[in-house]
């Protein structure tokens, strides 16, 4: 499974076609997975009703990953031993990169700082 970092779908809501055809293939293929901050993040940015409708229904639809209690905690614990703070990988992040290790999942996205400080065997490339 693929988890679908923010900044990559924030291409694809703004109909980029680099990021539209993959994402709609994973799509199709049941290929993604999600997790509450993307979606919170997202939203958060989101301009306006219809916005929010769009990342809603995507949300509503996809497969999570779910945290148990605790699990931020364990996430900034990760971080922190990790030495996350000081390249600037924040909390978020860190959640999303611990996630993608334990669960053996795959990380798309186009933040440089997870790029270079993850496993290169986690990360997904488009094609």
């Amino acid at each position: 499974m693929i988890l679908v970092d923010t900044s990559i779908w924030i291409e694809f809501f703004k109909s980029n076609p680099v990021f539209v055809n993959e994402i709609e293939s994973l799509l199709v293929s049941k290929n993604v997975i999600t997790i509450e901050p993307i979606f919170a993040e997202l939203l958060f940015g989101s301009r306006n009703d219809y916005e929010r409708k769009i990342i809603l229904s995507y949300w509503k639809v996809l497969p999570k990953i779910k945290f148990p209690e605790g699990s931020f905690i364990e996430s900034a614990d990760f971080a922190n031993k990790r030495n996350y703070h000081n390249v600037g990988i924040g909390l978020i992040d860190s959640i999303l990169s611990k996630a993608v290790i334990e669960n053996k999942h795959l990380i798309w996205t186009l933040d440089k700082k997870i790029l270079n400080n993850m496993d290169d065997k986690l990360i997904y490339k488009s094609h």
